[in-house]
Parts: C-alpha cells; sequence; structure tokens
C-alpha cells in the first residue's frame, strides 16, 4: 500500500531550469580587457609620443633671429632647443655656444626644415639640451644667418604620461572586474 505524501506532491527537479551561472560576463569581459591592456602598455607610449612628436615639430615653426657676431637666450630645462641656418651655410657654419650646463650636439644633415625667418628656410646645425633655467650665449662665424628654434617639452612629457597612465588605470579597472567575476562564478556553483 502506498500513501500519498503528506505535504502535497514530490517536486521533480529535473524539470527546473538550471542555474545561472552569475559573473562569466564579467570574468570574460575582465580577461579581454587584460589582454589589451597588455597591448595598449607597450602600444600607447610609443603611438602618444610619435603623435605629440609630430604636432610639436609641425605645430612649432617659428623661428627667432640671432646676430652671428654674438648674441643670447633664455633657456628652461622644460625646452629643446636648435641653432638653424639657410642650407647654403650648413657647411660653412660653426658655432660656439656657451652655458652653465648645457650639451651640445652636431645635428645630422637633413632635407627638413625646421622653419623660415622671412621666407628662407632654415636647417637645423646644433641641438642644445640645457639642465637647469640658464642664459645661453651663441657666437657663430662662416654664416650671415643664424636662427633659434625653441620648443616646450611640457605637452611632450604629458602626452607621454597620459599614454602610461592611460593603460594603468584601464589594466586596473579590468583586474577588478575579472576578480569580481570569479567571486561572483564561485559564489553561485
Amino acid at each position: 500500500m502506498s500513501y500519498p505524501p503528506v505535504y502535497g506532491l514530490t517536486p521533480d527537479y529535473s524539470q527546473l531550469p538550471p542555474r545561472r551561472r552569475r559573473g562569466v560576463k564579467r570574468t570574460v569581459f575582465g580577461a579581454l580587457g587584460l589582454v589589451a591592456n597588455a597591448v595598449g602598455l607597450v602600444v600607447m607610449p610609443i603611438v602618444a609620443a610619435v603623435l605629440s612628436g609630430v604636432v610639436l615639430y609641425s605645430a612649432n615653426t617659428e623661428m627667432t633671429p640671432l646676430d652671428p657676431a654674438g648674441d643670447t637666450f633664455e633657456a628652461s630645462t622644460w625646452s629643446m632647443y636648435s641653432i638653424a641656418v639657410p642650407q647654403e651655410d650648413l657647411d660653412t657654419t660653426t658655432c660656439e655656444i656657451k652655458g652653465e650646463d648645457i650639451s651640445v650636439e652636431r645635428a645630422e644633415p637633413s632635407d627638413t626644415s625646421l622653419g623660415s625667418v622671412d621666407g628662407v628656410p632654415y636647417y637645423d646645425l646644433y641641438t642644445v639640451t640645457v639642465f637647469g633655467d640658464q642664459e645661453v650665449s651663441v657666437t657663430c662665424t662662416g654664416g650671415e644667418a643664424v636662427a633659434l628654434w625653441g620648443a616646450g617639452m611640457g605637452g611632450f612629457l604629458l602626452t607621454v604620461g597620459v599614454g602610461f597612465l592611460l593603460p594603468v588605470v584601464l589594466g586596473f579597472v579590468a583586474l577588478v572586474m575579472t576578480i569580481w567575476g570569479i567571486v561572483a562564478l564561485v559564489r553561485s556553483a
């Protein structure tokens, strides 16, 4: 003899929908974010440096004429400078550049003009790097025209900094999302 259950029918668990797993989307998107971030940590700073360098050089074509017999300019640590001459004077002009703590390098020959003075294109002759704000003196022989090209490095450094900072912040967000998704997956199992 069989008796019916006291509290009603016995439930059939095989017909219930399967339990929903929570955290799958978070885990997948977080892991994809970590992979994309690994690529971004390498690519973003390079792209930012190239773009800011192109903008720095293309936007700054203004040059300041200097007296070849002797002239000075105020130099800042956060800027880079070039002493430039017209193309016909590149081989004959030599300059003596003096300052407290500076580095002067002869520039490689280039077909690209840094800018122009009165419609005459000027080409890089020396690259000057300063370490500390100071006055730099320039005396040149062998040429009749000399000009100063200067560009601030603050924007360049800011762009490169953002190129490093942005992937780090996004990587942290992706890591948190991945951990949050894994914890939800474990709890829903």
